[in-house]
């Protein structure tokens, strides 16, 4: 290895030491038989006996990760199929509980067909070569996941970018791509870095008139959105007009692993000849598809804890607006608080760790140089006490935004 790439390496990974930007993997254990959304026991620095804290970190949404008749589905699986199948979709592959998993879906969804992913992230990357090529206009949101960005990347297509969330826009760049064969405009269900749930109602009704596709990746939406939990197009009432819809098994559904690939028969058949991450990748993990499906029938029978969880995001976004915190979101469990600057967002993050919230900071280049912001992802299982916990905390937080806000005038990085 090159002496001067080392070097390179160290330097630049203690330039994000010092600008507190290196992001340190902090171990937990799970406490009292509590789920991901409640309360867990951190453990920095291997102690034991450090404190518990309640956690905003995962998108264990409705706590399916320790749901019993999930675990059993998986414990289940393992029984009947083995660990692993060490092999491919088109080789020996496809197991019965890989096309049960993929019917139960495509039910569930209201979509022709359902085409199955190792990850959420595989799916993204594996949609868009097969379909579009140089001839071909992408046009993509402003705000989409990291993991679409890749995949549109690696079809070759010219890629646009309208607004986030801005139809007038997009509306434009439709208008100035119809030299191209074939166009799709992609976009996210719920964006990542805001928690707003994109308007899929005027996106379809803008594609419907300019001829293009629709893709949306609902990874966040699945399994939280719309009265059965289908996802943003059911929110928004276009389930029929999306053509194609990625999502995972890795957040509501379960917290396991695994990707899909859900919408029009033609499309979904022509990826399972030509999508390079189901063809070269091995599948899916028999537990894996166990554990999905159970939360899929979940989901399907109306016993998920959506009230439960709708309560829990309407009394933490009405207490932090109470409290004169701006924030993002609202329909979503992803709420995002505003905050300004970096320096401020450490500080805040700092001090509620300190009092027993873990929560993530936003900030650049995640989001744009003077908007970072406090992440917080609620779940069914945080109980009233945690909530109110949480906003005393960030009530409590004030002070130190404050503190952080003088800090910055008197070095002259912002106004007062």
């Amino acid at each position: 290895m090159s002496q001067a790439l080392r070097e390179l390496l160290r330097a630049e990974t203690d330039r994000l030491k010092d600008a507190g930007l290196y992001k340190r993997e902090i171990v937990f254990t799970r406490a009292g038989g509590m789920a991901a959304g409640g309360m867990l026991r951190a453990r920095p620095q291997g102690d034991d006996d450090s404190p518990s804290i309640i956690n905003y970190t995962t998108h264990d949404y409705l706590g399916m990760s320790t749901d019993a008749q999930v675990r059993q589905a998986a414990i289940d699986a393992a029984h009947r199929y083995g660990i692993g199948v060490s092999s491919q979709r088109t080789m020996c592959g496809t197991l019965p509980i890989h096309k049960e998993l993929e019917d139960w879906l495509r039910g569930f969804l209201q979509v022709d067909d359902v085409i199955l992913f190792g990850t959420g992230y595989q799916a993204n990357i594996g949609v868009f070569s097969p379909l579009f090529g140089a001839r071909d206009c992408i046009l993509c949101d402003g705000g989409i996941h990291p993991s679409l960005a890749d995949g549109v990347r690696l079809s070759g297509a010219r890629i646009v970018t309208f607004r986030n969330n801005d139809p007038d826009d997009l509306e434009d760049v439709l208008k100035r791509s119809r030299w191209a064969r074939f166009r799709a405009v992609v976009t996210n269900g719920v964006h990542p870095f805001t928690g707003r749930v994109s308007d899929l109602r005027a996106v379809c009704d803008l594609a419907e008139q300019y001829d293009a596709m629709v893709i949306v990746d609902d990874c966040l939406g699945i399994g939280v959105l719309g009265n059965r939990g289908r996802g943003a197009a059911e929110m928004c009432g276009v389930i029929d007009r999306v053509d194609l819809v990625t999502g995972t098994f890795s957040k509501a559904l379960g917290g396991a692993a695994g990707g899909f690939v859900a919408g029009r028969g033609e499309i979904v058949e022509w990826l399972r000849q030509k999508s390079p991450p189901y063809i070269f990748s091995s599948t899916l993990p028999p537990p894996l598809c166990g554990a999905a499906m159970a939360a899929v029938q979940i989901l399907e029978s109306g016993d998920a804890p959506l009230p439960n969880l709708r309560d829990n995001v309407r009394v933490l976004w009405d207490g932090l607006i109470d409290r004169g915190f701006r924030v993002l979101g609202g329909q979503h469990p992803l709420l995002v608080v505003e905050v300004g600057e970096y320096e401020m967002v450490r500080e805040i993050v700092n001090h509620l760790y300190d009092r027993g919230i873990y929560a993530h900071g936003l900030c650049y280049p995640v989001v744009p140089e003077g908007q970072a912001s406090v992440r917080l992802l609620v779940s069914s299982l945080h109980s009233a006490e945690h909530l109110q916990r949480t906003l005393a905390a960030f009530e409590s937080a004030r002070g130190v935004a404050s503190f952080a806000v003088d800090a910055l005038a008197a070095l002259g990085q912002v106004e007062l």
